[in-house]
């Protein structure tokens, strides 16, 4: 997942956070410098030393499978390292370029973090062990590209396996199961259903679009449910892969941003969409405000636990009823292998052991999204909201509708991307005017990496 709504526009470098680092203070590592060096830890035990971003859910299993690991493995003990979203990159880029590095780590696909590592020879390949241990098959099709990158760090989507995910995510709408049929409207069946019933919840005096775009990400989220439709896979893979016959200019991305604009000026987004958090507009809405939320699907532990039955999720139906749905998601942030360990084979197993079947079946038993197609071995699902999400995943890799982020192009979305889009769909400035900018950002950046 791209650092996807609790991942994104917070990475900003503190100097505190930096001194603390340089420090050595780090959650769950103790002092292991020297230990580290040569694989071996005190009393002839082997400490496995890893780093995850993770939270809730996510890491009590992670915490569960790697604790299992140590009992399977005897003389290795697994050492987690757990740091904040917001705080993550930053100190992953110290961390390993500490004389303490850690062995294995949570990297995040594309430009957003991996690319950076990777140019930076911080990340080990993994065709080696992909191929020992069948990874390079595990996972559909639409995962394949997204988990590689070239040695030299300049080209995504190609070239070595450097990433293995475990989790996945897709972006679509929530809504309050209660208030559409107080309506009387059904689950959009094509994007004129959707604005159909955005147009009935204004009317009714109820907030169509419940959206906090404080932190700017939400907005391009919002942009995605729209591009999906609107916007070509040509248009969508070229911006990620870095085709320059490809342009944010491109017909389709102006089409979505004057559509989203045009909602922003009928009043389907909740007024003061801009000053409001995305955790204060998730609560508002799981409090009964707005009719329709626009986010990801990792939400869906949090809503199912508010609303219960209250709250289903569905991908933007396409312009013609009938259609195959696509959507924007990703198989997630992976598990890498730096380069300075000196046990990566361990690490490996570690991987494969974090990532096999028994990993996705407890991870969609809690009601999450895995890469793998369990198909009919899958889990019962604990929520409605949940086997919404699974089914809307499984319909996007089976039918190869599945888009990457777009901010998977460009390690600078908080500077350039999010608030750009936010004027745009504010009206503060033409789709040509802010698109036009953000290209040049784009070029700038692919210029940079000849």
């Amino acid at each position: 997942m791209s650092w996807a709504a609790r991942r994104r526009s917070r990475f900003q470098p503190r100097c505190l956070i930096a001194a603390l680092i340089i420090a050595g203070l780090t959650t769950g590592c103790g002092s292991r410098r020297e230990a580290h060096r040569d694989g071996a830890a005190e009393g002839g035990r082997r400490t496995l030393e890893v780093w995850t971003p993770e939270s809730g859910s996510r890491l009590q299993l992670v915490q569960r499978r790697a604790d299992a690991f140590s009992a399977a493995h005897p003389g290795i003990s697994v050492s987690l390292t757990v740091r904040d979203f917001g705080s993550y990159p930053a100190q992953l880029k110290l961390a390993l370029a500490s004389d303490s590095p850690p062995d294995v780590v949570i990297g995040n696909l594309g430009w957003s973090l991996d690319g950076p590592l990777i140019k930076a020879g911080l990340l080990r390949p993994l065709d080696a062990w992909a191929a020992r241990y069948g990874w390079d098959k595990r996972f559909p099709d639409a995962a394949r590209a997204q988990m590689r990158f070239t040695i030299d760090g300049r080209q995504f989507g190609r070239g070595a396996i450097f990433g293995i995910p475990y989790a996945a995510d897709v972006i679509g709408w929530f809504y309050n199961v209660r208030k559409l049929a107080a309506l009387g409207v059904s689950v959009p069946a094509t994007l004129a259903d959707l604005e159909s019933s955005l147009e009935t919840a204004k009317l009714a005096g109820e907030v169509p679009i419940m959206l906090g775009n404080k932190a700017q990400w939400p907005g391009l989220h919002l942009f995605y449910l729209v591009s999906a439709d609107l916007a070509s896979d040509r248009e969508v893979n070229g911006i990620v892969f870095g085709d320059r016959a490809i342009q944010w200019t491109a017909p389709g991305f102006v089409q979505s941003i004057r559509k989203l604009a045009n909602w922003n000026a009928r009043g389907y987004i909740g007024a003061g969409a801009n000053g409001l958090s995305p955790a204060d507009a998730l609560a508002k809405f799981a409090q009964g405000s707005g009719v329709f939320l626009p986010a990801g699907s990792w939400n869906v532990a949090e809503l199912s636990a508010a609303m219960g039955d209250n709250v289903a999720f569905f991908l933007t139906p396409p312009m013609r009823a009938g259609d195959p749905r696509r959507a924007t998601g990703s198989v997630g942030y992976g598990w890498h292998i730096t380069a300075a360990s000196r046990q990566p084979d361990l690490a490996a197993e570690f991987i494969d052991y974090m990532t096999r079947d028994e990993f996705a079946f407890e991870l969609v038993a809690g009601g999450d999204i895995s890469p793998l197609d369990l198909g009919e071995r899958a889990p019962e699902l604990p929520s409605r909201l949940a086997g919404d999400a699974y089914a809307a995943w499984q319909s996007v890799v089976s039918n190869g509708t599945l888009l990457p982020y777009l901010e998977f192009a460009a390690p600078n979305g908080a500077e350039v991307l999010y608030p750009t889009m936010q004027t745009m769909i504010a009206g503060r400035e033409t789709p040509e005017q802010g698109l036009a900018r953000i290209e040049e950002s784009r070029e700038e950046f692919l210029d940079s990496l000849q």
